[in-house]
């Protein structure tokens, strides 16, 4: 079964969700972008989220299918910054 994936990148001082180019929604924050993300994954299984910082560069991925994995790019920036 494909994955499908989704995104939380910056955009224009706010931050937006998109699922392989479709745009979901724009969040005034980062940590409310990551939130919603995680709810359509969760509706996708499998599916995965990719988080960037504010200057577009990875920070973080999570793999979804039955529970979160968690994969965190070490030494960059904090968690959720």
């Amino acid at each position: 079964m494909k994955r499908t994936t989704f995104f939380v990148r910056s955009y224009g001082g706010k931050w937006k969700v998109k699922k392989e180019g479709k745009e979901y929604c724009v969040c005034d924050t980062k940590q409310e972008g990551i939130s919603i993300a995680r709810k359509l994954a969760a509706e996708a299984s499998p599916a995965q989220i990719i988080i960037e910082t504010k200057d577009g560069t990875f920070q973080q991925e999570w793999t979804h299918k039955n529970s979160s994995i968690l994969f965190e790019n070490k030494g960059r920036g904090k968690p959720f910054d």
